[in-house]
């Protein structure tokens, strides 16, 4: 081989093996975009679990380059002027947590506080200030200074990497001097770059894009008017918010940040991508287009500084092929985010091992086996139905209420021969929300996992039975004792179901095991 060649290959693989993503290998007169994630928790204690460290480690494995880092607190309603923590409210020591774990694994951070109500459903945050009287506008931003100075301390004092001096804040925007001061106040106590997240539609607005670094968009614009169009129409929808985009970042000489940008996976999410409550159908390909689309129309306008997808929490397991939230995690979107971020492509399937039914063990079979109990609780539960019965005489017959679970209780079971629970489901209706869980020896509820995206064809179709198969490593439940398995109605309306033929079941390994020569 030619060292020329030689040379060229090495520095295309190089990245690579090192994990770090191809796009990051901008010239040197090009500055490297933000490829980022937004990372969120409304929990305290949350950022800093075990499985958080995970998920983010899972974040790291797309291409991502930088996070934005959510913390929120609350008013009371949009005429309140008293910002404050709740109990929602994650800890200062979580997102310590995260910058350095998110340091740790080469991602940067970006701190993005947020204001929400605490008690005015009817509103959002965007309409904070309607009716205001001057005292009151005085008294608000005097509250927000003192919040948003909180965390821009914390963000210098642990090397977060740049700031969002606030969020979709509509109502407040047009307080030119009242804003130049929060950003001055916050100037003087963090050295990074800042930024604003202007909602969509209202980001030629500000008269203060001057004194931030970035032009900030909460970039949830709405791109047509049907349900599953091609990606050639998502990209001509596009076409007029790139034209507003390209004009406002030459007025202030300044690049734009998508501060959040995002889709769920649900049928006309296109639509309407800011709506976080609307009903719909999963619709894993159009979320997957949106993506596409978004890249190949804005990644690599020269005006675009990055963008920040909406969104990746703390569980490792979200997202996947049953659910229709932002989340691209374990959907066909996150394989458009990794082709376009540099990632290693994603594991579809695990690498296990062939399941080996001659050891499993039985939990229920025609009624429960010796040393399980029914501990279940909110459940009307018949373990003797004989009707529907996916095999055998009787099948386990359940009515959920809000929150119930179908509960079955052994006495501190070793499991560590086993690779997977499995059994067989049968739902009434469609769009029922169960999550499944072990308790261990302590009697401590592990990981919850959704069990629709274990099932067989990644789905649940009502009135038939689908066999569901969890490893038990996703659990969190691999070489342990556990004391129950749960499978949980994971919503607030009453459900019913029937299960059957629930098991722990062991791998072979044998098939992968190389032939020795004689």
């Amino acid at each position: 081989m030619k060292p020329r060649l030689l040379l060229i290959i090495i520095l295309m693989v190089s990245p690579l093996l090192s994990g770090q993503p191809l796009r990051e290998l901008d010239s040197g007169s090009q500055p490297v975009k933000q490829q980022g994630m937004a990372y969120v928790s409304w929990w305290p204690g949350q950022y800093s679990q075990p499985d958080a460290d995970l998920a983010l480690s899972n974040l790291r494995a797309t291409g991502a380059n930088w996070i934005s880092l959510l913390v929120t607190q609350y008013q009371d309603t949009i005429t309140s002027t008293a910002i404050y923590t709740t109990s929602a409210t994650p800890l200062d020591a979580d997102l310590v947590h995260v910058i350095d774990q998110a340091h740790s694994l080469g991602l940067k951070v970006m701190v993005k506080p947020h204001v929400d109500l605490a008690n005015d459903p009817a509103h959002w945050r965007g309409q904070i200030g309607q009716g205001f009287t001057e005292t009151q506008w005085t008294a608000w931003f005097a509250s927000y200074q003192s919040f948003i100075d909180h965390y821009a301390q914390l963000a210098q004092a642990y090397g977060a990497d740049q700031f969002c001096v606030g969020t979709e804040l509509t109502g407040t925007q047009n307080r030119d001097a009242q804003w130049r001061a929060v950003v001055s106040g916050v100037r003087s106590l963090y050295s990074g770059p800042i930024t604003y997240a202007a909602n969509w539609g209202d980001e030629t607005g500000l008269s203060w894009w001057d004194v931030v670094d970035f032009i900030g968009v909460d970039a949830y614009y709405p791109l047509t008017n049907k349900n599953n169009p091609t990606v050639a129409e998502l990209n001509a929808g596009w076409m007029p918010y790139i034209t507003t985009l390209a004009n406002l970042a030459s007025t202030w000489s300044k690049q734009i940040l998508f501060t959040e940008i995002g889709y769920r996976s649900q049928d006309g999410a296109n639509q309407h991508p800011w709506d976080y409550q609307i009903g719909g159908v999963v619709d894993l390909q159009e979320q997957a287009d949106t993506y596409q689309a978004a890249f190949e129309s804005i990644f690599d306008q020269s005006w675009f500084a990055g963008m920040y997808w909406w969104s990746w929490g703390t569980e490792p397991f979200e997202g996947g092929p049953c659910d229709d939230g932002y989340s691209p995690h374990d959907k066909p979107a996150e394989d458009i985010l990794r082709a376009w971020y540099g990632g290693m492509p994603r594991t579809t399937s695990a690498n296990a091992p062939q399941p080996d039914y001659s050891r499993a063990i039985t939990i229920y079979t025609d009624g429960l086996s010796t040393g399980w109990d029914n501990w279940s609780w909110d459940s009307t539960v018949n373990l003797f139905s004989t009707s529907p019965v996916y095999s055998g005489t009787q099948a386990i017959s359940v009515t959920y209420q809000a929150w119930g679970a179908l509960s079955l209780h052994h006495a501190n079971l070793e499991i560590s021969p086993y690779y997977w629970l499995e059994f067989y489901v049968r739902e009434a209706t469609s769009g029922q929300q169960l999550r499944v869980y072990a308790n261990d020896r302590t009697d401590s509820e592990l990981r919850y996992l959704q069990v629709c995206n274990y099932a067989d064809g990644g789905t649940i179709q009502p009135g038939v039975w689908t066999r569901v198969r969890i490893p038990l490593t996703d659990m969190n439940a691999a070489n342990r004792s556990i004391q129950r398995v749960a499978i949980k109605n994971y919503s607030s309306q009453a459900i019913q179901l029937s299960i059957d033929e629930i098991q722990l079941v062991p791998g072979s390994w044998s098939i992968f095991l190389p032939q020795l020569r004689r």
